[in-house]
């Protein structure tokens, strides 16, 4: 099963010798990772000073079937790229004046995290973090900044012993949810519910059928989207995207700290 491509292109270059063929196709790789469905096998081996075999072998390597399934995964990182970039335009105009975006844009978050703080419930919280603790195995999924906050979280975990694994591409959740079954758990991480509603629907009714625990943590408060799911942690009200993100963030860092008050022997504890 593949990881994400910027971290397996990013961890061939640290650990390549700078004359490895690799290392180098990595690198070009990544400096054009926007662009690079636009581009023959031809173009990049003369690139990067290497043969059509050599290229191949690589995206080989990287467990794609073809050149043309690597192309699609890009496609994907663009689209998704041109939709975050897209937000700032919108969140940050700066048409009105630099001190005043700023000013604007931070009470948007400001206001939005209040509101998330005065809705948290550390019932559910813990409802979850003993969901993650009791399942056989723990997925999380996210696409783009949520599956970035997925990764975070799940290195969290890791770091404190609970196993969990997580993925970013559409094209390795619909490959991981053939493997899990009944007594496995799934946490979505989906700020508008738009992945959920879009590209992940056939991924949850995988899951669904295969009688996987599903928990989604949105801010979207649609009564169609919560039926597809055994739980629903919901951030706060409908805000914006960009505040969205980082309600996310706080909600999945909250989410670790009540596991660790729950489960970790190092945790303080009130007496």
């Amino acid at each position: 099963m593949r990881s994400d491509l910027i971290h397996q292109l990013q961890s061939i270059i640290d650990s390549s010798a700078d004359i490895d063929s690799n290392r180098t196709i990595a690198r070009y790789f990544l400096a054009n990772l926007m662009t690079l469905d636009s581009l023959s096998v031809q173009t990049i081996a003369t690139a990067c000073y290497a043969s059509i075999a050599t290229v191949s072998r690589f995206v080989r390597s990287l467990g794609y079937e073809s050149f043309a399934q690597l192309k699609q995964t890009t496609v994907h990182y663009r689209h998704s790229v041109s939709a975050s970039v897209k937000d700032y335009w919108d969140e940050l105009p700066y048409a009105q004046g630099d001190e005043a975006a700023i000013a604007a844009y931070t009470e948007n978050l400001t206001d939005a995290l209040l509101r998330f703080k005065d809705t948290v419930s550390v019932a559910q919280l813990d409802r979850v973090a003993r969901q993650i603790h009791d399942a056989v195995n723990v997925t999380l999924y996210g696409f783009f900044q949520p599956g970035l906050l997925a990764k975070q979280l799940q290195f969290l975990f890791l770091s404190i012993g609970r196993y969990t694994e997580a993925y970013d591409l559409v094209e390795d959740h619909e490959e991981r949810a053939r493997t899990m079954q009944k007594g496995d758990l799934a946490l979505f991480f989906s700020v508008d519910g738009n992945y959920v509603a879009g590209m992940g629907r056939s991924v949850i009714e995988q899951l669904r059928s295969r009688g996987v625990t599903l928990i989604l943590f949105t801010q979207n408060h649609s009564a169609e989207l919560a039926e597809q799911f055994d739980e629903v942690v919901l951030l706060g009200q409908q805000d914006s995207k960009r505040a969205g993100y980082y309600k996310l963030q706080l909600c999945t860092e909250l989410l670790f700290s009540r596991y660790m008050q729950l489960y970790s022997p190092d945790c303080p504890r009130q007496a």
